[in-house]
């Protein structure tokens, strides 16, 4: 089962992710899509449900093409995935936006850190919520 299903269209941002999820302190296995139907696709296609779901899904609204508001409306209408957790990671700030992803169905919002080394206290605080205190109900 993979962990944490991060999607995100900036290279930059993607390398970032996956070298502080290296660093750490325990093993988190994750996945990183670069669009919005490459993430519908993993979350919602047949082939992919046979396996389970990642336990949670982080996600940036900015995507070229299907946005991530739009993964989050497709996910919540999905029985499969109506309650995975799916945080926003995103560089707005707007109240506009953060009252969009929130009206979508997401269930944290967390604005993206300036810096390398607040970035990865960022995540740490993500994982160390969803992965080990959240209790979930989709156990698919």
């Amino acid at each position: 089962m993979v962990d944490v299903l991060y999607v995100e269209d900036n290279p930059n941002d993607a390398d970032i992710f996956s070298r502080l999820m290296r660093k750490l302190d325990r093993p988190v296995t994750y996945t990183i899509l670069s669009t919005g139907p490459e993430a519908l696709d993993y979350l919602t296609n047949s082939e992919q449900q046979k396996n389970a779901l990642p336990k949670v899904v982080l996600l940036d609204l900015d995507l070229g093409g299907v946005s991530g508001f739009e993964v989050i409306a497709k996910a919540r209408a999905s029985d499969r995935t109506r309650y995975l957790p799916i945080v926003a990671f995103s560089t707005s700030d707007s109240p506009r936006d953060i009252q969009q992803a929130y009206d979508a169905g997401i269930n944290a919002y967390v604005v993206k850190p300036g810096s390398y080394q607040a970035t990865g206290v960022a995540l740490t605080k993500v994982c160390d919520f969803w992965l080990e205190n959240n209790t979930r109900i989709d156990n698919k």
